[in-house]
Parts: structure tokens; C-alpha cells; sequence
């Protein structure tokens, strides 16, 4: 997926480059999405880069970063924003919907985060531990190698209770050489305004297994 940075700050748009090609975008003139610091209506999907929220936000524009955000935290956005444009209902926006639930009437929510060496390893624990999940719980990929679990209803203790189950089932899988994986889980926490504070902390409590 080809992104256009269009910004007159030099400094940030070198910061940005890197953010975004960290994010799996290629920069590209004939772009899928154009990120900018103009909010002027242009026709084509953009991404806003301003400090706060301009009174009139076109209608193609997609999100608003602030540039002060930490990269991690940059760069887990532009990774949600590069899955909503391939998958308009992925995990990531249902995540989004999820957590605003959750914070609007106080119910617990968790997720599990999981990174594979490859892509086909994670294929095969998808398959073999959707069985296992509520029907209330979704799981998907959030890359090729990255599966995310959104358990609505859930706390930490639970996911973690859960994590253990699923950790058992991978070591009972018949593997043709050992596997490794990271793991991380996150609980809604009152401190927490917005998604990317979720995902800062299941960052921070990743493991490897």
C-alpha cells in the first residue's frame, strides 16, 4: 500500500517516512493515502497530521495524529489505519469500537496479542484455537504473523487464565521443529483515553515463549 507525505516540515516528514515504512507503507506520488498537515477537502483518503482537532474535518479524512505522540505509538496507528484500508471491519476497528464501549459504561475488556516467527505458524495456531474462544470473543490477523484476540467482558486475570489455556494447546501441536512466539495481554484501565493506551500497554507486556 502506497502512501504520499505532504508536509512542509522537513524534520517531521523524515520522522514520518520512517514511522510509516515501519507500518509496512511504501511512499509513493500516486499514493492510496496521502498524509499532510492541510486539511483542505482533495478527494483522495488522507491522513491529518495537527495538535488538536480543526473545527471542519473533511470528509476524507481518515484520522487525525497528533506529531508529538511517541513513535511506537505513531507507528502502531498508521498500522491500524494501513488495516482499516485493506479491511474496513478488521480487528483493529472493531477493537476501536469495543474499547469506547467498554470505557462509556465501565465493563471490563481485554486482549491478547500474539506474534509468530511466519506467517504459515500463525495460520496454524489461528485455525486451532478458534475452537476454544467464546462466541463472544474475536480473534483475526492483525498482520500476516500477528494474530489479536478482543475478549468483551473480560478482565486481565481472565485473558491471562485464557493465554495459559492456549499456551497448553500450542505445545500439545505436533510441530516439525520448535516454535517460538511473543505474547502480550492488556486490560481497559480507567487511566486509558484512548485505544493507542491499550495498545501501549499490551506492547509493554509482551513475553516470549
Amino acid at each position: 500500500m502506497k502512501v504520499r507525505i505532504d508536509l512542509e516540515d522537513e524534520m517531521l516528514r523524515g520522522r514520518l517516512e520512517k514511522i510509516v515504512q515501519e507500518a509496512g507503507f511504501l511512499i509513493n506520488e500516486t499514493a492510496d493515502l496521502i498524509i499532510t498537515d492541510r486539511p483542505e477537502d482533495g478527494g483522495k483518503q488522507k491522513v491529518l497530521i495537527a495538535r488538536s482537532l480543526p473545527e471542519d474535518i473533511p470528509g476524507d479524512v481518515l484520522d487525525v495524529i497528533d506529531p508529538d505522540l511517541p513513535d511506537f505509538l505513531l507507528r502502531r496507528r498508521f498500522e491500524m489505519i494501513k488495516t482499516y484500508l485493506k479491511f474496513p471491519r478488521g480487528i483493529l476497528s472493531y477493537l476501536e469500537e469495543e474499547f469506547e464501549k467498554a470505557r462509556r459504561y465501565d465493563f471490563p475488556l481485554s486482549v491478547i496479542y500474539l506474534f509468530f516467527e511466519d506467517e504459515k505458524t500463525a495460520e496454524r495456531v489461528y485455525e486451532s484455537i478458534r475452537e476454544v474462544l467464546r462466541s463472544s470473543d474475536r480473534i483475526d490477523f492483525v498482520r500476516k504473523n500477528e494474530l489479536m484476540i478482543v475478549l468483551p467482558g473480560t478482565t486481565k486475570e481472565g485473558a491471562e487464565r485464557l493465554l495459559k489455556r492456549l499456551k497448553r494447546k500450542l505445545l500439545r501441536l505436533d510441530w516439525t521443529k520448535q516454535t517460538f512466539f511473543e505474547y502480550g495481554t492488556a486490560q481497559v484501565e480507567d487511566w486509558m483515553e484512548t485505544v493507542e493506551d491499550l495498545l501501549a500497554s499490551l506492547e509493554i507486556s509482551m513475553r516470549r515463549l
